[in-house]
């Protein structure tokens, strides 16, 4: 069952993910690679494991009709949802009977600036680095932080009670793709109940 629930996160990144993300127009991406880590390990892992309200001092719009056909249905029922920036990103966090989830999503088309801009170059490297200090120990990486490649990372199944994963992708990114925008993140730790 876990292996079943890992293998769809990744497939819905994948398909969220389409080779197409590179086709976008063309623009300059800043370096945020500072914020993209914030959202990661403070918003999201920060919801997750702490229940810390996510993307306070961000700009949150509200969520347009195309925004929120970006989400499947059971995460625009469960929790809040918004567009973040711009109606380029759509993020949403709560919880369901299944698991709880941060998750931030490109809306294409846009034309508004890719805001999530890290270095191609050792990105996975200094991702999986912050992410084993939070447990995510386990991995599956590719070579290059690619929208042809899921990237993933878990936590190791102890005592079955707890497991959290995540994937980030890139979306986007410049002509010369030294800078990619990090524009899909999903977090999401498996719901458990008293009972089982």
């Amino acid at each position: 069952m876990q292996k079943a629930k890992w293998a769809g996160l990744s497939l819905l990144a994948l398909l969220l993910s389409a080779p197409s993300a590179f086709a976008s127009e063309p623009q300059i991406i800043e370096d945020h690679e500072p914020l993209v880590m914030r959202i990661i390990f403070d918003d999201c892992i920060g919801f997750i494991k702490k229940d810390i309200v996510p993307f306070r001092d961000l700009s949150l719009l509200p969520i347009t009709t195309k925004g929120k056909d970006t989400l499947r249905a059971r995460y625009t029922k469960s929790g809040p949802v918004y567009h973040l920036f711009s109606d380029r990103y759509v993020v949403a966090w709560g919880e369901d009977n299944q698991d709880r989830y941060c998750i931030l999503l490109t809306s294409r088309p846009s034309d508004k600036p890719m805001m999530l801009g890290v270095k191609r170059a050792g990105f996975l490297k200094r991702l999986t680095k912050r992410a084993d200090a939070v447990g995510m120990t386990e991995n599956s990486l590719p070579e290059v932080f690619s929208p042809l490649y899921t990237t993933s990372w878990r936590e190791p199944l102890d005592d079955g009670m707890s497991e959290m994963r995540m994937v980030v992708m890139p979306t986007g990114g410049q002509d010369d793709q030294k800078i990619v925008d990090a524009g899909l993140i999903m977090v999401v730790a498996d719901v458990y109940s008293p009972e089982g």
